[in-house]
């Protein structure tokens, strides 16, 4: 696992929690439902980086295998879009956040055991549960938000298994396909996926130029340059520390919410943060470090 790879993972998790204020504000100030925020931030984000290969002369048709990397990715990105915002829907943004992101590295542990069938250290395992800890203090009382908690923490448990899914097929690189290619494609195609499920839901679009400007923002300042320092980082980076990493996402988010929407973040929330902290500090980079996956 190389430094550099494992910080472009931390910045892409701190970008993504940018996200999560800008999709409030977009859907507080448009009137846009979940699943069309989601389809708006992949569709911008696909097409803006298009548009940059395409300005560089860079834009070229992809071999076999690097397509279908792209194909599976973009659909594997669009469920877990529809299931994190259903799951939203169907409960709480607790209950989705602490199901949602809490399952994916148990869920890429549980795959290294049964293909490895190695048990993994007790650093690995330290580092999950300080995580899963730190998460559900942060998120505090929105755990018990919501409606049907029941069927919204199944759907939430198939947005982790989508994410863990989006990680473990990302390991490693496939030749002629780099993180910028590969975002473009895939979240061109994800967004494309998304149209029919956010039409059903009730399509809607920004009317104004504050609302096209939070859209474009989401989608190229957050989301676009986010997944491009993901899927770069996961060239090195195992997927289980990938996914434990990804929880500074509800870290930021909470944080900026406390400035943004003056919403208390509180002592359990300070604490939560400070394991989250800790068990990313856990999992980064040793030297001589060998390239395993835990």
């Amino acid at each position: 696992m190389q430094p550099r790879h494992f910080a472009s993972v931390v910045a892409a998790a701190t970008l993504w929690g940018f996200g999560g204020v800008l999709g409030t504000m977009l859907g507080d100030h448009a009137g846009i439902g979940a699943l069309s925020i989601a389809m708006w931030r992949m569709l911008v984000a696909g097409l803006a980086l298009l548009a940059y290969l395409a300005a560089r002369g860079a834009l070229r048709m992809l071999t076999g295998p690097a397509l279908r990397r792209a194909m599976v990715t973009g659909a594997l990105t669009a469920l877990f879009e529809a299931c994190f915002f259903s799951a939203i829907a169907a409960s709480s943004v607790g209950v989705a956040t602490l199901i949602g992101i809490g399952s994916a590295p148990v869920f890429v542990a549980l795959w290294d055991w049964w293909r490895t069938r190695v048990r993994p250290p007790a650093t690995t395992v330290a580092a999950l549960v300080l995580a899963l800890g730190g998460l559900a203090a942060l998120l505090g009382g929105s755990l018990n938000a919501g409606g049907s908690g029941g069927w919204g923490a199944v759907i939430a448990l198939a947005a982790g298994a989508s994410f863990a899914a989006i990680t473990v097929v990302n390991r490693g690189e496939v030749e002629g396909l780099g993180p910028v290619e590969h975002t473009a494609f895939a979240f061109t195609l994800g967004g494309i996926i998304l149209v029919p499920a956010a039409a059903f839901a009730g399509l809607g679009a920004a009317s104004d130029a504050y609302g096209w400007v939070l859209t474009i923002g989401m989608g190229v300042g957050v989301t676009a340059l986010a997944y491009v320092l993901y899927l770069g980082g996961l060239r090195t980076v195992p997927p289980f520390v990938a996914t434990v990493v990804s929880f500074l996402e509800p870290l930021v988010a909470a944080v900026l919410a406390s400035i943004v929407f003056g919403e208390r973040l509180g002592w359990s929330g300070i604490v939560g943060g400070i394991a989250l902290a800790a068990a990313i500090v856990l999992l980064r980079p040793q030297r001589d470090e060998p390239e395993s996956i835990h």
